[in-house]
C-alpha cells in the first residue's frame, strides 16, 4: 500500500496514548506509507519525535485555533488519510476535514478514542469537558471511521454516541510490543518517542537498571505510569505500607512523571517509607525494570487499555491491577493472566501483592499470551481499515 497519512496529536507528552500512536506512525511509515505527524507546538514536548517521519506544527496551543490551520495544512499537502486521537482532537480533526473540503479535499478522516469517554467527562469535569457530549455526537459519526482500542472503549462510545455509530466503528488493540524483539534489543527497547532526558547507559539483562533490582533478597513491587490523578497512585502506596509491615524485603518503584509528582514525594514521606520506596523518573527501556521486579502494580481509576500490563505480561513479571473501566480486565482475562482488585481498594491490593510477591512471576503462558499485541499486528489491522476506506468515496 501506498499513499500518504497524516497522524494528528496535539502534543507529544508521557502518556500511553501518544507512544501508541507514535509506535503506530513509525510501523505505519516502515510499512510503505508516507507519514506525517502534525502536532499544535512542539513546546513543552515531553518526548521526542521518532525518526522516519514529517513533522508539522500548527502554530497554535489551543485545539480550537488549530482547526483552521490545520484545515488550511490539508488543503495544500493533500493527505489521502487523516488519523487523529483524543477526544477534542478528534473533533477538531473532522471539522478541519469539512472545512477542507469545501475546496474539494478528498481526505478520510479516521478517529480513536483510547479511554472510555464517559468516565473521562465524569471525572475530569469543568466547561472543557462538559462540552464533549453534544460535540462528540456530531463529529464522530461525520468521521470516516472511529477506532476504539479496546472493546469496553468501544462499548462506551455506542453508549455515548448511539448505536448508530456501529456501522463505522472498529477495534483495534494498541501496537505495544515489537514483533519480533532480540532479547539484547528487548532489554535495551526505547519506545519510539522516548522521552527527553540524556541518553542513559542502556540495561542488559545481566545489569539491573536500579540497586534494589540487583539484590536478591529484595521482591520489588513496579509502577510505570505518568504521574497523574487517574492513575491512582496514592492508592498504591498505602497498599504498598501495608505489604511492607508484611514482607519486610519489599520495595517499591515507581517509574515515570506527571504533574502528581511532588505531591507523591510528600506523601511516601508523610507514610514513612522514604527508605523503601522511591519515584525513579522516566526510564529508558522499561522492559528491563519488568523482567527484574517481583509484581506489576497498577492502580488507575479508569484505563482505555493498559499497555503496560502487556508488557510486563511479556516479561514474564506478575501482574496486579485494579479492575478499572475497561482494559485491565480485558487484557487480564477476568484475572486469569494477573489478578484483579476493586478500583480504590488499598487493602485488597496490598493482599493481591503479598500473594504475588510470595509466588513471583507471570502464570504459565502469559508471556505467550501477550505477544499477540504488537506492533505489526495493530499496523496489519489499521492498514487494512486505511485501504477499505480508499477504495470508497469519504463519509
Amino acid at each position: 500500500m501506498s499513499g500518504r497519512l497524516a497522524v494528528y496529536v496535539p502534543h507529544l507528552r508521557q502518556g500511553g496514548g501518544e507512544l501508541s500512536m507514535l509506535r503506530l506512525a513509525s510501523g505505519l511509515a516502515r510499512g510503505g506509507l508516507g507519514v506525517d505527524l502534525v502536532v499544535h507546538t512542539l513546546q513543552g514536548a515531553e518526548i521526542a519525535p521518532p525518526p522516519g517521519l514529517g513533522l508539522v506544527q500548527l502554530g497554535h496551543a489551543s485545539t480550537l485555533g488549530s482547526v483552521r490551520a490545520l484545515a488550511g495544512w490539508l488543503r495544500t499537502q493533500r493527505p489521502q488519510w487523516l488519523l487523529s486521537a483524543f477526544p477534542h482532537t478528534n473533533v477538531a480533526a473532522v471539522a478541519a476535514v469539512a472545512l477542507a473540503a469545501r475546496a474539494g479535499l478528498r481526505c478520510r478522516s479516521v478517529v480513536s478514542e483510547h479511554a472510555p469517554l464517559s468516565l473521562q467527562i465524569q471525572r475530569q469535569g469543568g466547561l472543557r469537558y462538559r462540552a464533549l457530549p453534544p460535540l462528540v455526537r456530531w463529529a464522530y459519526p461525520r468521521a470516516d471511521a472511529v477506532v476504539a482500542v479496546s472493546e469496553g472503549v468501544r462499548q462506551d462510545l455506542l453508549g455515548l454516541v448511539g448505536a448508530g455509530l456501529a456501522r463505522r466503528l472498529h477495534t483495534i488493540a494498541n501496537p505495544v510490543l515489537d514483533a519480533a524483539p532480540t532479547p539484547d534489543a528487548q532489554a535495551a527497547a526505547v519506545s519510539p518517542g522516548e522521552a527527553l532526558a540524556p541518553p542513559a547507559t542502556p540495561s542488559t539483562p545481566s545489569t539491573p537498571p536500579h540497586p534494589w533490582l540487583a539484590d536478591r533478597s529484595l521482591r520489588v513491587v513496579l509502577g510505570v505510569s505518568r504521574l497523574s490523578a487517574e492513575k491512582d497512585i496514592p492508592t498504591l502506596l498505602h497498599a504498598f505500607q501495608a505489604l511492607h509491615v508484611q514482607r519486610p524485603q519489599t520495595r517499591l518503584l515507581l517509574a515515570g512523571d506527571g504533574p502528581e509528582r511532588a505531591a507523591l514525594q510528600g506523601r511516601i514521606q508523610a507514610l514513612g517509607l522514604s527508605d523503601v520506596a522511591a519515584l525513579v523518573g522516566r526510564v529508558q527501556g522499561p522492559q528491563a525494570w519488568m523482567r527484574q521486579a517481583a509484581v506489576f502494580a497498577l492502580a488507575s481509576q479508569y484505563e482505555g487499555f493498559g499497555n503496560v500490563l502487556v508488557e510486563a505480561l511479556a516479561q514474564g513479571c506478575a501482574v496486579v491491577a485494579t479492575d478499572c473501566p475497561v482494559g485491565p480486565r480485558e487484557i487480564l482475562q477476568g484475572g486469569r493472566w494477573g489478578a484483579l482488585v476493586p478500583v480504590g481498594d488499598s487493602a485488597a491490593m496490598a493482599l493481591a501483592l503479598q500473594r504475588a510477591v510470595d509466588s513471583p512471576g507471570a502464570p504459565a503462558g502469559a508471556v505467550t499470551y501477550a505477544r499477540q499485541y504488537t506492533d505489526v499486528a495493530a499496523c496489519s489491522a489499521y492498514r487494512q481499515l486505511l485501504d477499505g476506506l480508499a477504495e470508497r468515496a469519504p463519509c
